[in-house]
């Protein structure tokens, strides 16, 4: 379960990826609950998420083609840094009392814009630090890592917003985001600058979108990424509304509900990790995507806290489990030298992630949230089938 641990950088790298999800789980907590405490507003909620997704959609590719073109570690450490900044600007604007809406709007354009040159390199230098064959189990730790952050980050952010406010919350984002960077100066990574250097960046990602649309294994699993990402994640954005106006709850039982759903991811990426280079990814991905679909159609039906938390453990494995799979599927069919615009394409999906949180948003505010997440459930389920159904090669892949 934990044979790609024993990688020197990737220990490093692992241990820093713990400290990047803290920081995202707490910020994602404390910017949905100030959005939501300054508005009462879902649509609100959605247009602040959405501002993050259209500079991911817009630079993501460029980031890859960068991450193919430099040093990855140089690159992640420069990104990580801008992140800390955004985030320490927004800290000092709410414990100074002077934060709005549209404070939040830019810095999550702003960090979108960093995120989109972060994130393929986070991605892609996996292949550097470990062996393929160890791949599935370093993506799927990696996916552990974020999930047992998705646990206490958000249970902890909730406890900090009701004893100390959510500046406090904040300001300890920021300090993980600084133990990100002395964990990257510990990483060494075994190739660097693979793609040669002449040529334009702008060449370099046609020639990525080009090696994509040939690959016709890539094309499909990238479609199967974007479903979950437009259909069913947005039930993250949701959660604010669903803990105050479906189960009366307050920060912290919002925390509690997030806690639960990175409790179940820990279970399926931990379950994805014991399963090391397992043949039938293809079938298990198709059955991970339903499994999501159906919980999510259940929690539309909670409407107590003991019945929503057993429910979002089962969502949180689903998700996760099937978000490993497609990632290590992608990874493992795109070629090395590709790799980073292949990732920086599925990076762009979260990009689109305004084209669900926004009907989310709106679904929500006109016909309850419980009707937005049921929705998003049943679509998420009735595509996954469709792709299965239509696209024998994906049930088959290895």
């Amino acid at each position: 379960m934990f044979s790609s641990l024993r990688s020197r950088s990737f220990r490093w790298y692992w241990l820093g990826m713990m400290g990047f999800f803290a920081a995202m789980q707490m910020q994602m907590l404390a910017q949905g609950w100030l959005v939501y405490d300054m508005t009462g507003s879902a649509m609100a909620l959605g247009l602040v998420t959405a501002g993050w997704g259209l500079p991911v959609l817009v630079f993501s590719l460029l980031g890859g083609a960068v991450a193919d073109r430099m040093d990855k570690r140089r690159l992640l450490m420069m990104a990580q840094s801008g992140i800390g900044a955004i985030t320490l600007v927004v800290a000092l604007l709410v414990v100074s009392g002077n934060i709005q809406l549209w404070h939040l709007m830019a810095s999550a354009l702003a960090s979108g814009v960093v995120f989109a040159f972060n994130m393929p390199a986070r991605q892609a230098i996996i292949t550097e630090l470990v062996e393929d064959e160890l791949l599935m189990n370093a993506i799927a730790l990696n996916s552990a890592a974020m999930n047992v952050m998705r646990i206490g980050a958000p249970a902890l952010g909730g406890v900090l917003i009701g004893l100390m406010g959510v500046a406090s919350v904040y300001f300890l984002t920021v300090v993980c985001y600084l133990f990100v960077l002395v964990t990257l100066f510990m990483v060494r990574t075994s190739s660097v600058n693979v793609v040669r250097k002449t040529g334009s960046l702008g060449r370099s990602m046609l020639e990525g979108l080009s090696y994509t649309r040939r690959n016709h294994v890539l094309g499909v699993l990238l479609a199967m990424a974007l479903v979950p990402i437009v259909f069913a994640m947005p039930y993250q954005m949701l959660m604010p509304a669903f803990a105050v106006d479906v189960l009366h709850e307050e920060a912290f039982g919002l925390g509690l509900l997030m806690a639960t759903t990175g409790a179940g991811a820990l279970l399926g990426s931990l379950l994805m990790a014991s399963l090391g280079n397992y043949r039938r990814k293809g079938m298990l991905l198709v059955a991970a995507a339903l499994l999501f679909g159906v919980a999510l159609i259940g929690l539309s039906f909670a409407q107590s806290m003991w019945l929503a938390l057993p429910i979002l453990l089962v969502t949180g494995a689903g998700g996760t489990s099937y978000m490993a799979l497609n990632n290590t599927l992608l990874q493992t069919n795109a070629a090395h030298e590709v790799r980073g615009r292949v990732m920086s394409i599925f990076m762009m999906s979260w990009g689109l992630t305004p084209l669900g949180v926004l009907p989310a948003g709106a679904i929500a505010q006109s016909l309850g949230v419980s009707v937005a997440l049921a929705i998003g459930g049943v679509t998420m389920a009735f595509l996954t089938a469709a792709f299965a159904l239509g696209f024998p090669a994906l049930r088959r892949l290895e």
